[in-house]
């Protein structure tokens, strides 16, 4: 009895150390969700605090609006293209800058350095780049026809996407580095003793060794890029013609330019459900192929 009780108290200290990032969790992600969620079934405007309930209204809106499912498509457009672009850029730095190379920390500095940089600051450095640096480069060689990809519609979000990855691969090459470093050199010595080649080394042992690594970065690099807001904001803002309009664009012009508080809350409420479904489907393929290697 007296070990029961002694082990109760134990318990009691260590909810009282959980209990304060307890509160936070709840009043800074709990409680805000909940509001969000009563107010995405009525027609408040942001601003007053008079709104009437209109039930599902917001969310049949939000399905039968074309203007939705153009910046849904471009949401998983840009997501897509820049995870595999990330991940494969950042693991083919990551394979030769584990090797002895002269200078490899003074390249993994030079390679690093643009995810310290603030995403707006990059936003700015590249927009003027695409604007000016680039058709004054152009013009060097007598082609002075080349313009700001950013103002194509045609290219804007492929211009975005650049930035994106400049800006992006840094963190995904230090866990890859990470993961490698972990792998024993006994094994890759016996695989090339085998007579393994470069290519067979790396399928059969490096890669199912950094599996957990390719997860997190995978993870990591979708769930921020189907989050992204500010890049577009300070490059675009969504233009030209819609054509790099992504969900939380969307979702900020709804609410703090057309003033609907309420179907803003209710694409909101739609965006968190696709980032989790998004999430676990992508843990779940993941964790299922570190298995299976």
């Amino acid at each position: 009895m007296k070990s029961l009780k002694r082990t109760w108290q134990l318990e009691s200290w260590y909810i009282l150390f959980v209990l304060p990032g307890l509160l936070l969790f709840l009043f800074a992600v709990v409680v805000p969700l909940a509001m969000g969620f009563k107010y995405s079934f009525t027609n408040w405007d942001g601003l007053s605090d008079k709104f009437r309930y209109i039930g599902w209204d917001n969310y049949v809106h939000a399905v039968t609006d074309s203007d939705f499912w153009r910046a849904l498509i471009n949401t998983f457009k840009y997501a897509i293209i820049l995870t595999l672009l990330v991940n494969v850029i950042a693991l083919l730095l990551a394979l030769v800058l584990d090797q002895f190379l002269k200078f490899r920390n003074i390249f993994r500095t030079i390679f690093f350095l643009p995810s310290v940089i603030s995403i707006v600051l990059s936003g700015f450095i590249w927009s003027y780049n695409y604007s000016k640096g680039l058709p004054n480069l152009f013009h060097l060689f007598g082609n002075d026809n080349v313009t700001s990809p950013l103002g194509n519609p045609s290219y804007a979000l492929w211009g975005i996407i650049v930035i994106a990855v400049w800006q992006g691969i840094g963190t995904p090459m230090i866990i890859f580095i990470a993961g490698l470093q972990n792998i024993p050199a006994e094994l890759v010595e016996s695989a090339k003793m085998d007579g393994a080649g470069v290519l067979h080394t790396f399928r059969h042992v490096t890669l199912p060794l950094i599996a957990p690594s390719v997860t997190i970065n995978m993870v990591l690099v979708l769930t921020g890029a189907l989050k992204v807001f500010d890049l577009v904001y300070v490059t675009t803002n969504g233009g030209p013609a819609f054509s790099t309009d992504v969900l939380s664009t969307f979702i900020y012009r709804a609410s703090f330019t057309s003033l609907k508080g309420g179907y803003a809350t209710a694409l909101s409420m739609i965006f968190f459900l696709i980032l989790v479904v998004v999430t676990l489907i992508q843990l779940q393929i993941f964790r299922k192929k570190e298995v299976e290697i």
